[in-house]
């Protein structure tokens, strides 16, 4: 129930709708509903064809300018260029097919290989480029030979496969000339021993200077070798520790 003496002013509006509701359902049910198709237009429905003057712009016709199409102002003879049309008849020309550059035949050897459980290596002398590079599965050589790619490292060859295909094998290159020849059966009965002439001494002398330095330079490889393998492992240990850095820094930087 509403309180009349403390809503006054709503009581009042209620029974406004109310009187205003009633007065329309009165209206309607007296009057009906209206047919609009009986309703007739007041006035004209028709529109009369009017002449519209077009206002002048103050240009004079077409025909006044053709003097900018016959002597054009952008051309030094002011003269039109002529426009060659190319007919429909005639037949395409066929793209010149490209030239394949012809990849010549792996030219090295390899020096060298190294395998260990975390990488494989291999020192491959280029003999076009005369130099030594260290190569792992998936690098390709330089310069002129840079279309040959190192495919798989074996411990005795490595494969270098090219881009048209072609495959290479090439066998390590083992140096023997350092190892000693075997010892001859001695015969049953002992011969007097000859004195060695000057040339068979110089020759004994040239052959243990050649084996020197065959095992020299097998030392300064395989130390070459050992070298490079500890330089890398050097790099990846520093990137790995500058990652692990960077690593606590984005997660100090997050916290």
């Amino acid at each position: 129930m509403i309180d009349l003496q403390r809503n006054l002013l709503t009581a009042l509006l209620a029974a406004g709708i109310a009187v205003l509701v009633l007065a329309a359902g009165g209206l309607a049910l007296l009057l009906g509903r209206p047919d609009v198709d009986e309703i007739e237009p007041e006035g004209r429905t028709t529109l009369d064809e009017v002449q519209v003057d077009v206002p002048r712009t103050g240009l004079e016709d077409f025909e006044s300018y053709s003097a900018i199409i016959e002597r054009p102002v952008f051309f030094s003879d002011r003269q039109l260029p002529v426009v060659e049309v190319a007919e429909n008849d005639a037949e395409p020309e066929s793209p010149e097919p490209e030239e394949v550059e012809e990849i010549s035949e792996l030219k090295a050897s390899v020096a060298g290989i190294v395998i260990t459980p975390d990488m494989k290596l291999a020192m491959v002398a280029d003999e076009t480029a005369g130099e030594t590079m260290v190569l792992r599965e998936g690098m390709s050589l330089e310069g002129e030979q840079a279309a040959w790619r190192l495919e798989a490292i074996q411990p005795r060859q490595v494969r270098f496969v090219s881009v048209d295909g072609r495959q290479a094998d090439l066998e390590l290159a083992v140096n023997t000339s350092g190892l000693a020849a075997p010892a001859r059966a001695r015969p049953q009965q002992q011969q007097p021993q000859e004195q060695p002439d000057a040339a068979d001494q110089q020759q004994g002398e040239e052959g243990a200077q050649a084996r020197q330095e065959a095992s020299e330079e097998a030392r300064a490889r395989a130390e070459e070798i050992r070298r490079r393998v500890a330089e890398r492992r050097a790099q990846l240990r520093a990137e790995a520790e500058r990652r692990a850095r960077q690593r606590q820094e984005q997660q100090d930087n997050d916290g």
